[in-house]
């Protein structure tokens, strides 16, 4: 048994809770990182632009003291994105066990995938396209349940995720093919740097449809853990006669 599934109700609630808010706030904070990336790459583009059509560069703003202070920062700042990039990734699936964790305790046999099985789904190639949509589907349906909600309705979140995830990373892949391959001419740079916006675009997206699947998710685990506080509560009261009556 995981310590998560035998801890006491409320304080599980604020395991889970405390997971989701810090997971909000970085989200919040790379995706104004990434925002910022997204404008630098179509300044690029533009900037690039404009020195193949006009052949000045001061027309085109890369020698002011604003692109300049930001080429220098530039790096550290990609670097900023990655390193945040890779705590979210681990606030999510440690949300992911969680959910899967009070699933679990909830409602057994109601989820697909043990714990540990739903969080490797997220990172093993190929089934990595279907399992993360099992696994969060299944998570939708126990919190529509505990809702009263029906589960008929298709879940869009899920597979919007793992769709956005695809495309953000793969149109990266793409541009970096494009920048790798040599020689370049500017259009095909800004071709590159056109994709990579895009990607970053993709990521926002996807940081939106993350956030959207945990709010949805979000008052039916209240429901259950409400629940499962007063059934605790309840046998503490049972077990206290019992010793009383002895």
């Amino acid at each position: 048994m995981t310590p998560s599934r035998s801890l006491p109700a409320p304080a599980f609630a604020r395991r889970l809770d405390r997971a989701r808010r810090l997971w909000e706030w970085l989200a919040f904070a790379t995706g104004a990182l990434i925002a910022v990336k997204v404008v630098s790459y179509l300044y690029r583009a533009f900037a690039s632009y404009v020195v193949e059509r006009t052949g000045s560069r001061v027309t085109a703003g890369i020698d002011s003291p604003v692109v300049q202070a930001w080429f220098s920062i530039e790096t550290g700042w990609d670097i900023a994105v990655i390193l945040l990039g890779g705590v979210l990734l681990l606030l999510w699936l440690r949300l992911i066990w969680l959910s899967v964790v009070l699933a679990e305790r909830i409602s057994p046999g109601s989820v697909r995938y043990a714990p540990w099985v739903a969080v490797a789904g997220f990172l093993v190639p190929i089934v990595s396209l279907w399992m993360p949509v099992y696994a969060m589907s299944d998570l939708g349906d126990v919190s529509a349940r505990e809702e009263g909600r029906s589960t008929d309705a298709v879940q869009w979140h899920p597979a919007l995720i793992v769709i956005l995830a695809l495309v953000s990373f793969g149109l990266d892949t793409t541009s970096l093919d494009i920048s790798g391959s040599a020689p370049m001419d500017m259009a095909s740079a800004r071709t590159a740097l056109h994709l990579v916006a895009a990607g970053g675009v993709g990521k926002l997206l996807l940081l939106l449809a993350c956030d959207g699947f945990l709010r949805a998710i979000r008052p039916g685990q209240e429901i259950a853990l409400a629940d499962l506080s007063s059934r605790e509560r309840a046998w503490s009261r049972t077990g206290a006669d019992r010793a009383d009556s002895r």
